[in-house]
């Protein structure tokens, strides 16, 4: 609704101050007649502006056709003054440029008013500073009338740090490790020379067992031993010779890991085809792309044979340097090694946190509600590793926390460790949140949908922004551009402490003042601090003496 204010106290001054100026005595007969009015009628801050918009309504036979009117907009607060441009209107006999008001038909003006934000200015007053002067004469003051007080400070309220992205940690509650050898075999044969037990590869596997076999937080699978044979000559043979090999592969391993507490899974494959085609695809030979349409025109193994086989001199190549590496048995370990629980990661973070890895410091974080602890377990890591995940995690917990200035500079030494999409989205809302427009503006281009919206509220397109958001931002959007049913529907089942008070500025919005101080009181209750930010709440001013 549109605050109303008469010019009775402003011109019966003007009618005393300026009555020796005949071009005003006239238009002191329908003083009640003017009005101004407020909208929105509380002044709003949108991005860094402190905004409404006012309509000046001139009655018809009001204006004289002699007279200037100055009117200067002034926002006023403890300590201070803002003074914004004046806005100039003139009779129809004035040779000026100002705007025109006619005698006969009155006039209806209405001025977009901004001021720069002045934290100051929370509790304010708008004030019109009206002069007026009758053709070349000096102005003289008219009076100063009320228009608005207060500024509904709202956008504040936005959870910037809610729409902020989160990098993940890469811990896994159980990881695995792999140790393999292949056991080479002659053509034909399965049986294991004696070299291949003192192969250096060997000697590696057989360490691996013996170190995870009784291993704190490791289960060793089953030793597998996987037998193959070289896709050249009849294929039951090859099935057969495969089957060998990994019998035997596994009886040399097994003699190799005497007294290991280990088992074993045996099973053979036959013809490599598989092995084959990796081998040639990685090979330098000339006519491997021939090779290689020879393997797709043909499924039968036999086929294949005959076909590679008619090709001598790549036959014979192949015979050199590919069929001799698929002659073997591949001897396969697995572990599965159990991480840190729960428990023990809150442990150590609340303790010895230098115990930690990289991934178990930034999973810990998560495992914590208070965005103090989150800071805290972010720095350490972010100081120990530098990574660049944790100083943009570091980054939200300082934001959550109302610290941008140190969200700001965490997120400066993230995009000097590397560069990613979350981080170009997180330097957008905290440049907005710090009512940093311009900075904002260069972000928000490959920015998230959220972001994008939180900008749009800071436009002050309030319709446009609660499209794009959800919860407790939403909310917000909604209250701004006046849709106080869609708000409430989006705070259901938020039940923190922002969100109730929210709920009383759109009760006292909506007149019910009892509800606007239990949704206020119980905010109160879990954040005692709001207790003051609600005295000062121009959009609570109705329910002030109940808290």
């Amino acid at each position: 609704m549109k605050k109303i204010v008469k010019y009775g106290v402003l011109l019966v001054a003007a009618a005393l101050t300026l009555s020796s100026c005949n071009c005003f005595k006239k238009m002191a007969k329908n003083q009640d007649q003017i009005s101004v009015s407020a909208n929105p009628e509380l002044l709003t801050l949108v991005g860094g502006e402190i905004v409404t918009d006012v309509t000046v309504v001139f009655p018809a036979r009001y204006f004289n056709p002699k007279a200037i009117v100055r009117v200067t907009p002034m926002l006023v607060f403890a300590g201070g003054a803002i003074e914004g441009t004046p806005k100039y209107f003139q009779g129809e006999r004035v040779k000026d440029n100002y705007t025109v008001i006619s005698k006969a038909s009155g006039g209806v003006f209405t001025q977009r008013i901004a001021f720069p934000w002045d934290p100051r200015a929370r509790q304010s007053t708008l004030e019109l500073k009206v002069e007026g002067k009758c053709k070349d004469g000096d102005y003289v003051l008219g009076g100063v009338v009320t228009v608005a007080e207060g500024v509904n400070t709202l956008q504040q309220d936005l959870a910037y740090a809610d729409a902020m992205t989160l990098m993940a940690d890469d811990f896994k509650r159980i990881t695995h490790e792999t140790g393999s050898v292949n056991i080479m075999y002659q053509v034909n044969s399965s049986n294991v020379r004696a070299g291949e037990l003192s192969k250096a590869q060997t000697k590696l596997f057989e360490d691996f067992i013996r170190e995870n076999e009784n291993r704190d937080r490791v289960t060793l699978g089953n030793i597998q031993a996987r037998g193959y044979a070289s896709p050249e000559g009849p294929e039951g043979f090859n099935d057969e010779l495969s089957r060998r090999r990994s019998q035997s592969g596994r009886t040399a391993i097994e003699k190799q890991l005497r007294g290991a507490n280990v088992n074993y899974d045996v099973a053979s494959y036959g013809e490599d085809w598989e092995g084959f085609k990796e081998l040639v695809e990685a090979s330098n030979m000339r006519d491997k792309a021939m090779i290689i349409q020879v393997l797709n025109m043909y499924s039968s193994a036999a086929q294949r044979d005959i076909e590679i086989r008619n090709m001598s001199a790549v036959f014979e190549e192949l015979k050199q340097n590919i069929l001799p590496e698929l002659r073997r048995t591949q001897m396969l370990a697995t572990t599965d090694i159990q991480g840190k629980t729960d428990a023990e990661l809150i442990a150590a973070a609340n303790g010895n946190i230098a115990s930690l890895n990289v991934e178990e410091t930034l999973f810990a974080a998560t495992l914590f509600s208070a965005d103090a602890d989150k800071a805290r377990i972010y720095r350490s890591a972010a100081d120990r590793f530098n990574d660049a995940r944790a100083w943009n995690n570091l980054a939200i917990a300082l934001a959550s926390q109302n610290d941008w200035a140190g969200a700001e500079s965490a997120l400066a030494r993230a995009t000097q460790v590397s560069s990613n999409p979350a981080m170009v989205n997180n330097l957008a809302l905290v440049a907005m949140a710090q009512g940093k427009t311009a900075e904002a503006e260069r972000y928000l281009p490959t920015a998230s949908t959220q972001a994008k919206a939180l900008a749009e509220v800071t436009k002050g397109n309030y319709a446009a922004a609660s499209r794009g958001l959800e919860g407790y931002n939403k909310a917000v959007a909604d209250v701004l551009g006046g849709n106080l049913s869609a708000a409430k529907n989006a705070l259901v089942g938020d039940n923190s402490a922002a969100a109730d008070y929210l709920r009383g500025v759109i009760s006292a919005r909506e007149g019910d003042n009892a509800a606007a101080a239990s949704s206020v009181r119980a905010a109160i209750a879990k954040e005692p601090a709001l207790r003051a930010k609600a005295l000062a709440d121009v959009n609570l001013k109705s329910i002030a003496s109940q808290l």
